[in-house]
Order: structure tokens, then sequence, then C-alpha cells
């Protein structure tokens, strides 16, 4: 009989943690409501979120034998016990001393967890292994409190993105809140659903520290810790908004420069002190980088990755956007087939089973909403407007460069459709600010028109 870790406990201990979250949200919803009309999304998005997440275990308890996801929860459970066997040794471990030493005291009573010998990984399982205390051992109740986290960042680019475009609010709740693959692939005890909450809390406190200039004490706390959870658990997510918050605070300067010949000079400047700024940051975290901490440890560890999701043992669910040479202009060759791959694949005919056919079916809905806003735009247009909306420019850039990053590093698609969600709440808001821009020009240009038409009937009766 196959395990499904539900157990009787799962259905007294998830019920008390919903309503605690029902009672504390709707205090919430209450307190703000009336300054910020917003939070009449929070509840039923929170909840929404939840419940998608509640999906994502009973797929990985009775659909599938088991994934990453109860991986995580029983070595959280292993820690917890050895936590009331060798206490010193768990805090030791929990704060990332994963040494052989530390390895030895795990036995028979407590177990042995996964992924002990790779730092990242296991960074789920200590940050599960502290749920776990809350949980009481429940892996829906786990879950949920994944969900209810992560949400918690999701909340803060929704807030960031209304406030900048208030008449987009409801679209955004759509791009943010209630994309399915986001409230289902990134509401799991899975490192997507951490790493998509830091992802949208860098950019909110980023943006109130350097352009907003607003709670810069609370805001620098939290870009701090979010910067340091992408780093420790996939660097590749804080690599991709690098050079797109810096160009987005470069942006923002620039703006308020009035010279059109100073902008053309300050280009080149700017784009050498981008670059210094990178390549500065990066030399400085090299050390917790990894296997990331060079360009060439960068491409060899896609070309690996690329390679092994194509194995058998993932019974034919993978693609091949073919061989590669792990150098800049091998990894730059696959650009568009790797981008295309990572926002939009699996296509309708890549189908294996019924969650790969959601998938596509929500892929070519948003393929075709890319083509439908490129066209109605115009590609001059949408190039023009880019360049005059830093938040857009950067939404854009990290939206395609990650896409990129996962379309180059993965094949399999189960992989895929889970490492790209944090670039998808980005690209679906830049679509609708886009699509809006679209339709204010239409509006514009119909006002001009109009004016023309009675300049002309005025001319005529005098």
């Amino acid at each position: 009989m196959e395990k499904t870790w539900l157990s009787f406990w799962d259905f007294i201990i998830p019920p008390i943690h919903l309503a605690i979250i029902f009672v504390v949200s709707y205090i919430l919803k209450k307190k703000y409501i009336q300054t910020d009309p917003n939070y009449k999304y929070f509840q039923s998005a929170l909840f929404l979120k939840i419940l998608g997440g509640i999906g994502f275990a009973l797929i990985y308890s009775f659909y599938y034998p088991g994934g990453d996801s109860t991986n995580y929860y029983e070595g959280a459970i292993t820690l917890q016990k050895l936590s009331f066997k060798e206490t010193f040794t768990y805090f030791s471990i929990l704060g990332g001393n994963l040494s052989p030493e530390n390895h030895s005291v795990f036995d028979m009573e407590t177990g042995w967890p996964l992924y002990y010998r790779d730092p990242a990984t296991f960074s789920i399982v200590r940050l599960a292994s502290v749920v776990s205390y809350f949980s009481f051992r429940s892996f829906f109740s786990m879950t949920i409190i994944f969900s209810a986290v992560s949400f918690a960042g999701v909340w803060k680019l929704f807030q960031l993105f209304s406030s900048l475009y208030p008449q987009l609010t409801n679209k955004f709740a759509i791009a943010i809140l209630y994309f399915p693959s986001v409230l289902f692939w990134g509401s799991g005890v899975l490192k997507d659903s951490v790493t998509l909450m830091a992802a949208c809390w860098f950019t909110y406190s980023f943006y109130h520290i350097f352009i907003k200039k607003k709670e810069i004490k609370n805001n620098v706390i939290s870009l701090v810790i979010m910067a340091f959870l992408m780093i420790l658990i996939k660097p590749y997510i804080f690599i991709a908004l690098m050079p797109g918050t810096l160009l987005w605070f470069i942006g923002e300067k620039m703006k308020d420069i009035t010279n059109w010949f100073i902008k053309i000079l300050l280009g080149p400047v700017t784009l050498i002190a981008v670059s210094a700024i990178g390549i500065f940051v990066m030399t400085q975290l090299s050390s917790s980088m990894g296997e990331y901490s060079s360009a060439d440890s960068v491409f060899k560890k896609a070309s690996e990755s690329q390679k092994d999701l194509k194995q058998a043992y993932y019974m034919g669910n993978s693609f091949d956007i073919g061989e590669f040479e792990p150098t800049f202009q091998g990894v730059m060759a696959k650009f568009p087939v790797a981008v295309m791959a990572g926002l939009y694949r699996p296509y309708l005919w890549d189908v294996k089973n019924v969650v790969m056919l959601l998938s596509a079916i929500e892929n070519s809905i948003l393929l075709f909403f890319t083509i439908m806003i490129l066209f109605k735009v115009g590609v001059f247009n949408t190039i023009k407007h880019i360049s005059k909306t830093p938040i857009l420019f950067f939404s854009l850039i990290f939206a395609i460069f990650f896409a990129f990053s996962v379309g180059i590093s993965t094949a399999n698609f189960g992989a895929l459709v889970r490492y790209r969600i944090p670039c998808l709440p980005f690209l679906v808001a830049s679509l609708f600010i886009l699509g809006d821009y679209s339709n204010k020009k239409i509006e514009e240009d119909k006002e001009e028109k109009r004016k023309k038409i009675i300049g002309l009937n005025k001319k005529t009766q005098v």
C-alpha cells in the first residue's frame, strides 16, 4: 500500500489552523480596508493560495508516490525528533553546520533526512523543521503555513503594482494573486513557495528603500532577509533580479533629466556602472553562491542540469532545446528557444498527463495574450513605452532573464512548471500595463481627431 502522508491528525489540526488564519485575516482586512481598498482581495486571495497548497498536497499524497514536498516534510520531522534528543546538535544544524559529525547523531530512532549533503535543498528541511512545531507534524498543516507565509510576499508585490497603477488593480489581482500555476506550485512545502515570497517581497522593499524612500528601516531588514533566502536556496533568482533592479533605480533617476543629450551621454556610463556594481556584488557574495559564483560555473551547471533532466528516470517527461557548449556563445545561441520554453512550455502537443494538460492550457492562454498585446501595442510602441517606464523595464528584464535561466537549465516539464513561477506575476502584470498604455494611446488619438474635426468645423462656419 502506498504512503499517503495523511493521518488522523490531519482531520483535526488543519481546520484549527484554517480557523486561526481566517480570524487573523479578517481582523487585518477590517483594520486596513478603510485606508487601502485593495484589502477587499486580501482574504479571498489568501484562502485561494491555501487551497492551492492543499490541492498540491493532495496530488502528492494520492496521485504521485510522493516527491520533494513529502521528502522535505519527512526530513523536518526527523530534525524535530533530533531536537528532543540532541538539542544542541539540532540548533547547530539549523544554523547551517552540516558537518559529518552532526550527521552521525542521526539514528534509527530519529531517522535520516534526505538532502543533507545539499545545503540549498536542505535549507527547506531546516525551515520546515521550525514550522513542524506549529503544524504538530501534520503534512497538511505544514502546507497551510507555507502557503500563508508565501502569500505575504505575493501580497506585497500586489500592493506595489496597485499603488503605481491603481486603475489596473483588478487585473493585477489576476496576474499576481489569482494566477493558477502560481497558486498551485507556489504554495506547497517547496523551495518555490519560499523563493516566490522572497523575490516578490525583495522587489517591494527595494522600491520603498531606493525609489519611494519610505519606511527605510523595516524595508532594509526585509530586503536583507529576502536576499539571504534567495541566495541560500536558489541563488540564480537573486542573480536574475540584480540587473533589473539596478536599471530600475537608474531609470527612475534619469526620468528627472529633461535634456535628451545628457540622457544619451549617460547611457554608456549607466551600463558600465550597472556592470561594475553587479560584478562587485557577485564578488562579495561569491562564497555564498556556490555553483553560481562565476559565469563559467553557471554555464557548466546549466549544461549539466539540462542533460540530467532528460535521463530515463524522468519517464520521458522532458523536452530538448538542443545541445550547447557551456560557454557564453553556446548559451546565448539558445536564448530565444530557452526563453520560449521558460515562459510557454509545455505546449498542448507536449501533454502526457492531466497535470501537464492544465499547465499547457494556461500556457496557451498566456501565449495568446502576449501575442495579442504585442500586436495591439506594436513592436515600436512597446519598446518606446518600456524605455520610458522603469518598473516595466525591470519587470520584463527579470521575467525574460529568469525564463531564459530556467529554460536553458531545465529539460523536465515537472521541474519547469515549478521553477518558472517567480517570473509569471511580473510578466503578466507587465502585459496588463502595456495593454493599458495601448488603450490610453487609442483614447488620446481619438481625442486628437475629435479636436481636429471641431477645429475644421469652426473654420468652415467662419
